[in-house]
């Protein structure tokens, strides 16, 4: 890619429209979550466990139900690294992987060729796009959309869930699940 071409991305980036997810993808939940700061799936589950400032909650990403919640405020995690935190609910006790504030990581693509990118545009401001085929969100092939950001919150993470039939966009104030039909 030329060095002329690469200065031109961030400018085509910002000026394409924001749109909602395509087709398989829909919002199917969320929740307003003052003081997140990391979130994570339980192992071998599309389970996730929002960790905040206001204790822990559990999502099924699937449904977008909400599970389960710890309200302990300011919660003491014991994992003085933060990159695990006790599970709760059908999750009890089981050590989550961590992914936000203290680093870490979700997955970025599905078996099947969906892809998150997360790109600073401008910077601070995070912008989320999806896109489909295995394409690139600056390629021609209309296989890319720009979905959401961060808004006046704080990007975390972002990223699909173990089964790729959710995904995840958390802020410091806000998490939205994105489903298809696991079909």
């Amino acid at each position: 890619m030329s060095e002329a071409h690469q200065r031109k991305l961030p400018d085509r980036l910002e000026q394409m429209p924001m749109s909602d997810a395509p087709s398989p993808w829909s919002v199917i939940g969320g929740s307003l979550v003052g003081g997140l700061t990391d979130i994570g799936f339980v192992p071998n589950t599309d389970d996730l466990l929002v960790v905040s400032s206001q204790g822990r909650g559990l999502f099924d990403t699937i449904s977008g139900e909400k599970l389960a919640r710890d309200s302990e405020e300011f919660f003491d995690n014991p994992d003085e690294t933060g990159m695990t935190a006790p599970g709760i609910g059908r999750a009890n006790g089981v050590p989550v992987p961590l992914a936000g504030l203290h680093g870490g990581g979700l997955l970025r693509i599905t078996r099947d060729g969906w892809s998150i990118t997360i790109a600073q545009l401008p910077w601070p401001r995070h912008v989320i796009f999806l896109s489909s085929k295995y394409a690139a969100p600056y390629d021609d092939s209309g296989n890319s959309w720009k979905i959401c950001d961060d808004g006046a919150c704080e990007y975390r993470m972002a990223g699909f869930s173990p089964s790729g039939c959710a995904f995840v966009f958390a802020s410091s104030c806000e998490l939205v699940i994105y489903g298809r039909d696991a079909g």
